[in-house]
């Protein structure tokens, strides 16, 4: 009778040691899927090119872009963006990772736009930038007003002495459907996107 009593207990425990391994198993697959559709589809390394913006980021470097920040919330300004630049019509080469731009929006849809004596006017007043930037030496297309569509961005680069930025006729403005979304983190070494010397007066306070 106790041979039999602890034959079922033994016969109990393995189930039950079964079942605890099922249940290990499979939270270690859904993690390991979630961590997929993560990396795969709300996340994407992107390659700086270029010196557009130095002292922020360098050619070469590597970040990481959240491509759902901008799914509910809209771009705002001050903040660095990944985006693919405008083609035109004639153009039939397809845009790949290679393609991909990163600059900092000052200018929101909608708005008027116009760089005078090196600082950035939004609708006739100077805006307020997070950081201290190299003074521009020149306005570009900005010299005069630029009114901005209800999808088109304003972007400079945080060298603001590379005009390779919408101060530029050929860059033109970024539209909202060319953005891929938030520089959110800086690879080799890991840190957070930031930019030049923080202005004083913006410190403290938390990053758009």
């Amino acid at each position: 009778m106790n041979l039999r009593f602890e034959e079922e207990q033994k016969k109990e425990r393995r189930i039950r040691l079964i079942k605890e391994s099922l249940r290990f198993l499979a939270a270690v697959v859904l993690v390991i899927l979630l961590a997929w559709i993560i990396v795969h589809f709300a996340l994407k390394r992107v390659a700086v090119i270029g010196s557009a913006m130095e002292t922020t980021l360098y050619n070469g470097e590597d970040v990481i872009v959240n491509k759902t920040s901008y799914a509910v919330f809209k771009p705002k300004r001050g903040s660095l963006i990944a985006f693919y630049p405008e083609q035109k019509e004639t153009d039939m080469t397809p845009l790949d990772d290679s393609s991909i731009l990163i600059r900092r929006i000052v200018g929101l849809p909608g708005e008027t736009i116009q760089i005078k004596e090196g600082r950035v006017y939004a609708n006739g007043e100077a805006i307020k930038e997070r950081y201290e930037f190299e003074p521009m030496a020149s306005s570009g297309q900005a010299n005069s007003e630029l009114t901005l569509a209800k999808d088109e961005y304003f972007v400079l680069s945080d060298n603001r002495a590379d005009m390779d930025d919408s101060r530029n006729v050929t860059f033109t403005k970024v539209k909202r459907e060319n953005i891929i979304g938030k520089v959110i983190l800086v690879l080799n070494p890991l840190s957070l996107p930031g930019g030049p010397e923080k202005n004083k007066e913006e410190e403290g306070q938390p990053e758009a």
